[in-house]
């Protein structure tokens, strides 16, 4: 593939590359670039090795030697980390891995690498990469026409949104057939932020006899929601029943996120109180989404100062002082009222009490972190606690897991005894003795979450002191 290998001679030094995150990666490059296992500990020695290397001839002999030693799947794994973080050598090592015995083209990939070819200033390469995957990789115009929608969304990705509508002009004059294509183009237009466009991609499609699903509304809602067109993005909602569609569980939080992408928390709690009446209870999504569109409470998590609350009811109580929204103190106060996803995340057994926090971001593990503790106070526990926040090797940041980081600051704080597992870092356990006399002890006074730093040195002498006592035997027990 010459049109990719001639960039790999100009790749720069690592000590001189600087790379820039792509947070509109797409969700495919994310789940691939998550990895697990071997795969991702043999990514990261991957990266360190690039780091290391001070030429690109040093550097493409490092990527050959990973990509023909490694399986297919820790390869692939890497590449989509190198997309990801619009790193140069993505494109010698993209070629590297066409040359492997196992190849096989995505479309993903091609679309990325070429996105980036372009933002680099290689339009002439870029252009060939395309033209050399729809000759020799499609062979119809279904497959082209989805070929297309994969590069709309990773030119607009990396802000290429002029090229990214050529391909949309290809699209419209080609004939199209089947279902997947136009909910392929939808979920791009979306992307570019194109909601008319979407839309009327949508009405083609219920016109063409393609029966829609809730998610193609959704995606269209939001895209209306994002650029403040909020009753456009309400039309399409009430569209979604002339469709035939039922309010299930996904049809239901695919319109609570739909109010959560503008913000709209007197909609979204009305929407919640609609979804209890129905017995619809939010997935794990919809809390993050929910909890991730209220400002104050982001800024309260994100901040990690000394008056961070430790109780739902503190919580609750800053957000009715801080928040300058009416509905963001109720419309958290209701999530926590709820225990559906709580309950899915927990797992209980004869042995072990778990909270599973994966798949949660930072703020929705803070407040399920302080919901967790007021449902364990009231049970009888098994022998062991745990918390599991994993180790951040499916989060797109680099560096210090941040779900593990929180996790671990806010149950230092609420003085608890769970502490990172030896045997494995994304884990923080503790026995049932130790457990039960910290809950017992729980919650801190109120007025110490809600004062300033020193508040600790507020409390009474004598009841610092037996709590700091009882800390000291425990310990020793």
């Amino acid at each position: 593939m010459p049109a990719v290998a001639s960039l790999s001679a100009a790749a720069p030094a690592a000590a001189a590359r600087r790379r820039r995150s792509s947070p509109a990666a797409s969700a495919s490059l994310r789940r691939v670039a998550s990895g697990g296992g071997s795969s991702w500990r043999s990514e990261r020695r991957l990266m360190s090795e690039l780091e290391r290397t001070v030429t690109a001839g040093a550097a493409e002999r490092v990527i050959r030697s990973y990509v023909g030693t490694k399986s297919e799947r820790a390869a692939l794994a890497a590449l989509s980390r190198l997309l990801m973080d619009s790193d140069p050598l993505a494109i010698p090592f993209y070629e590297a891995v066409t040359q492997a015995r196992w190849f096989k083209w995505s479309s993903i990939h091609a679309s990325a690498v070429a996105a980036l070819l372009e933002a680099n200033g290689s339009t002439g390469e870029s252009k060939s990469l395309i033209s050399d995957s729809i000759w020799q990789h499609l062979q119809s115009t279904d497959e082209v026409a989805l070929f297309y929608c994969d590069l709309m969304a990773a030119f607009s990705a990396r802000g290429l949104k002029d090229r990214a509508v050529d391909f949309y002009t290809e699209i419209r004059s080609m004939p199209l057939s089947g279902r997947k294509v136009y909910m392929a183009m939808i979920k791009s237009l979306c992307l570019m932020g194109l909601a008319t466009e979407a839309e009327e991609a949508l009405k083609a499609m219920v016109s063409l006899g393609y029966q829609p699903e809730a998610a193609q509304f959704g995606l269209v809602a939001k895209c209306y929601g994002k650029s403040g067109s909020l009753v456009e993005m309400e039309r399409v909602i009430a569209s979604m029943s002339d469709a035939g569609i039922r309010l299930g569980t996904g049809a239901a939080n695919i319109v609570l996120s739909c109010y959560s992408s503008c913000r709209d928390h007197s909609k979204m709690l009305a929407w919640l109180k609609k979804m209890r009446k129905l017995r619809i209870a939010p997935t794990t999504k919809a809390f993050n989404f929910v909890l991730s569109s209220c400002p104050t409470l982001a800024w309260v998590v994100q901040g990690l100062d000394p008056s961070l609350p430790l109780t739902t009811t503190g919580l609750v109580k800053k957000l009715k002082s801080a928040s300058t929204l009416a509905s963001e103190a109720e419309l958290v106060h209701k999530l926590l009222a709820s225990s559906s996803v709580l309950n899915k995340a927990m797992e209980w057994s004869e042995t072990e009490v778990k909270l599973n926090l994966h798949g949660f971001s930072t703020i929705a593990a803070y407040v399920l972190i302080l919901q967790w503790v007021d449902v364990i106070k009231g049970r009888t526990l098994p022998l062991e606690v745990s918390v599991v926040c994993g180790i951040g090797k499916h989060s797109d940041v680099r560096g210090e897991p941040k779900v593990r980081e929180l996790v671990q600051e806010v149950l230092n704080r609420m003085e608890s005894p769970l502490r990172l597992s030896t045997r494995n870092k994304g884990r923080l356990v503790a026995k049932r003795d130790r457990v039960m006399q910290w809950l017992a002890s729980f919650p801190v006074p109120e007025e110490v979450t809600d004062k300033s730093p020193d508040a600790t040195s507020q409390q009474p002498f004598v009841f610092t002191l037996f709590r700091k006592l009882g800390q000291f035997f425990s310990t020793i027990m």
